[in-house]
């Protein structure tokens, strides 16, 4: 079967087209996504370099293939610079660029012979698209998406580097025209319908992405970035049963801003917005890697603290009370009293009671903070069967 160029490059054009619709529509939906810029570029560019190739119909122009195919080629660079960027990293641009550019000079120099032209089309994408398939071949998480894409694109190169071998054929005379068209329609189609497959791969990376930012906004808190009240009750509930398995208790924090709304009501929603961001800041620094530190609703904090019992969890409150009190809050220049309330309650193994109890402890307590003036903790103390009577074992005074 003999595939006349001119009609593969309108198959080239019309396949980028498509691909550029299909990334157009999902840039638009989904604007905060780099990589999904980065291909809808690149099928961009593919569709114009098709474009600027198809326009040299039978003959050959310079121009336009080397214009054409410097389009084409730097567009493979993108898919390779959308797949770093789908996996955080920078860079990829100065070498895709630098690839593009070698090939025309290169083209310049062999453009009497289309056998080696061929050479180069074929060099120069394979370079490109090799480095994004090791980008996806060698990730430690492999995924559906990524196998398909790496697969794809080893198809592709396999292709390309059929055809660039038997060019060399032909440039060596081992090889007839006759010959290379018998078989070079089925590489070429197999490097178009590469890359159909590997965007269908990137589609479904995009897919995972986004279905996992929408998993996660469902159980972190959008202003601070830490768990919100999902989260932190789903870690409590698996923190009770490893305490019911082992015997070892767990606390709870339960931390209140004091007067935030007079924050709000002085100094605007920006400066309490600004205000439990320093806060969230502060108890981070101040809590131990295995804490849970959550944002339960407005300007109230929990902290779950596995195998730590009430004597700990108070040295903890203490030290996030004291810390709260003295770093000082900036709003604009000015400074903002900022200082918290906070309850502490403990589970131990020999309770029935379950989380619940154990918040519903936790606030206990830090409503016997509130009473006694605020900027303090106090831990939780279960009194005789039946009586809930806080002990407060520590109030700071207000400074």
């Amino acid at each position: 079967m003999k595939l006349d160029f001119p009609t593969l490059y309108l198959v080239i054009l019309l396949n980028s087209l498509t691909l550029t619709v299909i990334w157009g529509a999902i840039v638009y939906d989904y604007r905060n996504f780099p990589a999904a810029r980065h291909w809808l570029v690149s099928c961009v560019l593919s569709t114009l370099g098709g474009g600027l190739l198809a326009l040299q119909g039978d003959g050959f122009n310079f121009a336009l293939a080397a214009s054409g195919n410097a389009l084409v080629i730097f567009s493979f660079g993108l898919v390779w610079v959308g797949v770093r960027r789908f996996y955080g990293k920078d860079g990829g641009l100065f070498t895709s660029a630098a690839v593009a550019l070698a090939s025309v000079v290169v083209l310049a120099l062999v453009r009497d012979s289309s056998e080696a032209r061929n050479v180069v089309y074929a060099t120069a994408q394979i370079t490109l698209v090799s480095f994004a398939m090791f980008h996806l071949a060698f990730r430690e998480k492999q995924s559906l998406g990524t196998m398909v894409a790496a697969l794809a694109m080893l198809a592709g190169i396999v292709g390309q580097g059929a055809e660039a071998v038997m060019n060399l054929m032909r440039i060596a005379g081992s090889l007839s025209d006759e010959g290379y068209y018998s078989v070079a329609a089925i590489c070429l189609l197999t490097i178009i319908f590469s890359g159909v497959v590997w965007n269908f791969g990137f589609v479904l990376l995009a897919i995972d992405r986004l279905r996992s930012d929408l998993a996660l906004l469902a159980v972190v808190d959008e202003l601070t970035g830490v768990p919100n009240r999902r989260r932190f009750m789903e870690n409590a509930a698996i923190e009770e049963k490893r305490a019911r398995r082992t015997g070892r208790p767990f606390s709870i924090l339960l931390l209140d801003l004091d007067n935030f709304k007079s924050i709000n009501d002085s100094y605007g929603h920006a400066a309490g917005d600004a205000s439990l961001k320093h806060f969230v800041d502060l108890a981070a620094k101040n809590l131990p890697e295995v804490a849970t530190l959550a944002r339960l609703g407005g300007d109230e904090f929990g902290v779950l603290l596995p195998e730590t019992g009430a004597g700990g969890a108070g040295a903890l409150a203490n030290d996030l009370v004291r810390t709260f009190r003295a770093e000082g809050f900036h709003w604009k220049g000015q400074p903002v009293p900022l200082t918290a309330s906070i309850g502490v309650a403990e589970w131990s193994g020999a309770e029935k009671s379950g989380v619940a109890s154990v918040i519903e402890n936790a606030d206990t307590a830090l409503y016997e903070t509130k009473k006694r003036g605020r900027n303090g903790y106090s831990v939780f103390r279960s009194g005789q069967p039946g009586a809930k009577s806080p002990a407060i074992l520590s109030v700071l005074p207000k400074s």
